[in-house]
């Protein structure tokens, strides 16, 4: 008797061998999400501050980043603030001052250095003197 197709145990044999491919694929996909949403973030991050930076050159408002536990906020005296919430697992480490203020001319107030932690990587945060905005340094 000529039996066509396949056998319960060569059928097993590839979904096996298909559960281990895809087990060892999910963890890289759930790594590269992770990076993107991180990147999302500071560049987010780098649009605000621009913005904040504008709006200070503009206007004689106090404009200003504050850095919480969860979140950042953008706030001036004329408009209403502006909340971002950090990706899960990212950390700002802000020390003393949570502030970071523009004066008129959009120069830093108060230049300072942050540190940020994500499940992936460490960042330094540098808010130089002058009109420069801020750049990460990955440690």
């Amino acid at each position: 008797m000529k039996a066509d197709g396949f056998t319960l145990i060569e059928m097993l044999v590839v979904l096996s061998m298909l559960g281990i491919m895809i087990s060892l694929a999910l963890p890289l996909q759930f790594k590269l999400l992770k990076e993107q949403e991180e990147i999302q973030f500071f560049s987010m991050l780098e649009s605000d501050v621009m913005y904040i930076q504008q709006r200070s050159t503009l206007s004689a408002d106090m404009n200003r980043i504050t850095f919480n536990e969860e979140s950042y906020r953008i706030t001036s005296d004329e408009q209403p603030s502006i909340i971002r919430i950090y990706p899960e697992g990212l950390t700002i480490n802000t020390r003393n001052e949570r502030n970071i203020t523009f004066n008129n001319n959009g120069n830093i107030k108060n230049p300072r250095t942050l540190y940020v932690n994500s499940s992936l990587n460490t960042y330094r945060m540098v808010f130089p003197f002058g009109k420069g905005r801020f750049y990460l340094e990955k440690q």
